[in-house]
């Protein structure tokens, strides 16, 4: 994943995958939805990856899933890639729903709330959003406009072949980020 600074108060994210071992095309960087300071698409970078969502919106991303928000250009979109990416985004809806949940702990400032452990259910996945979001964040603050932060989705969270279960009741988010399906 790319997140480029654009300027001090936009960013922009875009998807360059190694085509040896990716699936799907690139994806050109484009504006992100919020402001530079705490850009809203690297916190749910952060917090998928802490909370090992599989399916989320990255989780998808790195199996050629577009989660609705990075499609490519129709040139560059075959007919498996939609498939694939729909039948992701039907498995993910619970993973992507989370995401949205725990993405909204993180302030403008990039503080967790006070009630964060009561949100998330779990102070050890509080602690390491927080530990993981700081570390990210600090990063992300010196980067000069103009430059790239390249972040690597898990391979540990990756779906191997972008296998999904048919009928999304069968296989529980969690049971597939621990067996990798």
């Amino acid at each position: 994943m790319i997140f480029v600074r654009l300027d001090s108060r936009r960013y922009g994210i875009g998807i360059d995958r190694c085509h040896r071992c990716d699936i799907g095309p690139n994806i050109a960087v484009r504006p992100g939805p919020s402001c530079a300071t705490v850009p809203h698409d690297l916190v749910h970078f952060v917090v998928e990856e802490q909370a090992q969502l599989s399916l989320g919106i990255f989780g998808q991303v790195a199996v050629g899933g577009s989660a609705g928000f990075f499609v490519p250009a129709p040139t560059d979109r075959s007919g498996a890639d939609r498939k694939r990416s729909a039948r992701l985004g039907r498995a993910g809806r619970r993973a992507v729903a989370r995401s949205e949940k725990l993405t909204t702990l993180v302030d403008a400032n990039g503080s967790l709330c006070s009630d964060a452990d009561a949100i998330t259910g779990d102070p050890g996945l509080t602690s390491m959003i927080r530990d993981r979001l700081g570390e990210v964040l600090q990063l992300w603050s010196v980067l000069p406009v103009g430059q790239r932060m390249l972040l690597a989705w898990p391979a540990s969270l990756t779906i191997r072949y972008a296998r999904v279960p048919a009928q999304q009741g069968r296989v529980s988010v969690r049971g597939m980020a621990r067996t990798g399906v």
